[in-house]
């Protein structure tokens, strides 16, 4: 079940607007104060948090999805190389200072690719 999400492009652009949109753009070398106003973000369900390079937090009231971003647009992959790219993810965002402070709801991984079309979800777990 492919579901289509706005094109890539917009959501970068969307995210570059991250202060009045209610987004949030932060890498591992972000302040604890950032890191603090994502976790309120996603605890609130007020906004999104881009985790540089390529995982995007969704939160719900009923859990945080959790898009990881494929960069390689003519890539052909397999079930096992989805769930690989969100092993690693996964991982990532348990080792990241944000994983400590995310909130205690489920997490649900999906892998989104950019096509002509727009991000379309190609793999949930």
């Amino acid at each position: 079940m492919n579901r289509t999400f706005p094109a890539l492009p917009e959501i970068l652009r969307e995210v570059r607007k991250a202060r009045r949109m209610s987004q949030l753009v932060i890498d591992e070398a972000a302040p604890p104060e950032r890191l603090a106003q994502a976790a309120a973000l996603l605890e609130r369900c007020t906004g999104t948090v881009l985790l540089e390079p390529c995982l995007v937090l969704r939160p719900s009231t009923r859990e945080i999805r959790c898009e990881v971003i494929d960069t390689t647009l003519a890539a052909h992959r397999c079930e096992e190389e989805y769930k690989v790219m969100v092993e690693n993810a996964a991982r990532a965002l348990d080792r990241s200072k944000l994983g400590a402070l995310l909130p205690r709801r489920p997490l649900r991984w999906v892998v989104v690719e950019d096509r002509d079309s727009g991000v379309v979800e190609a793999w949930s777990s």
